[in-house]
C-alpha cells in the first residue's frame, strides 16, 4: 500500500501505543491528529481504544482534509474530528492535538476540578483548566473547546496547552507529536503529585515549598 506522510504515521502508532501501555488513555476513547501540511490532517480513527487497545498500524491513520473528508485509510472518523480540525486549522504553530483519559487526571475531569502545576515540568503553562460542560461528542463541546484555545491563542503558539472536558477527558497541543506526548505525560504527573499530597503531608511535618 502507498501511503503519504509514512514517517509520520509511524510516529502517531508509537505514540499510541505509549499511551496505552502508561495509562494516559483507556478503553472508553482518546484520538489524536498531527497537521502534516496545508489541509491535510492525519487522525486516529474512531474505536482506536475500544476496538484496537491503542495497537495500530500505519495504514490504520486517516488522512483527512480541513472539510473531513477521508482522502487516505478505510476506517471512520472520530465524532470528535472537528475539535481536531478547528485547533489545528486556526491555531498558529500547533501541529499536533491529543484528547486521552489519563488514569491520574480522570478524577479531576470527573469532579470538574483544575489540574495545579506542582512540578516543574509544567511551569509557564499553568493549571490545566475547566471548559465549560457541553454534551459529548457534540459539535457545541468541539466549539468549546476552540473557544478556550482562542483565548489562549498566543500562549498556544509557544507552549503545550491543556484544559479538561469536564466528566469526558482532557486535551492538549503543542507543535509536534512528541511535545504533546510529554505534555501529557507531565500533567499526568502533576495529576498525581497532586492526589498524593494529603498522604505526603501526613507522614512529613516539615513544610513542603509550593512553586510560584
Amino acid at each position: 500500500m502507498n501511503l503519504s506522510y509514512y514517517e509520520m504515521r509511524e510516529e502517531m502508532c508509537r505514540v499510541a501505543k505509549l499511551m496505552w501501555d502508561k495509562r494516559l488513555t483507556n478503553a472508553a476513547g482518546g484520538n489524536f491528529s498531527m497537521k502534516v501540511d496545508e489541509n491535510r490532517v492525519l487522525l486516529s480513527p474512531s474505536m482506536m481504544s475500544e476496538n484496537k487497545h491503542c495497537e495500530m498500524k500505519p495504514e490504520d491513520i486517516l488522512l483527512i482534509d480541513y472539510e473531513q473528508n477521508i482522502l487516505e485509510g478505510t476506517g471512520k472518523l472520530s465524532r470528535e474530528t472537528l475539535m481536531h480540525v478547528l485547533i489545528l486549522k486556526n491555531i498558529e504553530n500547533v501541529g499536533a492535538v491529543i484528547h486521552a483519559h489519563p488514569f491520574y487526571c480522570m478524577p479531576y475531569v470527573a469532579f470538574g476540578h483544575e489540574i495545579p502545576n506542582v512540578t516543574e515540568a509544567t511551569m509557564g503553562r499553568g493549571p490545566v483548566r475547566v471548559i465549560p460542560w457541553a454534551e459529548a461528542y457534540s459539535d457545541a463541546l468541539s466549539e468549546g473547546v476552540y473557544h478556550y484555545w482562542e483565548e489562549h491563542r498566543e500562549l498556544a503558539k509557544k507552549k503545550p496547552i491543556a484544559a479538561i472536558m469536564q466528566y469526558h477527558g482532557i486535551v492538549l497541543s503543542a507543535d509536534t507529536i512528541y511535545k504533546a506526548y510529554s505534555m501529557l505525560e507531565r500533567i499526568e504527573c502533576d495529576a498525581f503529585c497532586s492526589l498524593s499530597k494529603t498522604a505526603v503531608l501526613a507522614t512529613d511535618s516539615e513544610c513542603i515549598p509550593t512553586l510560584k
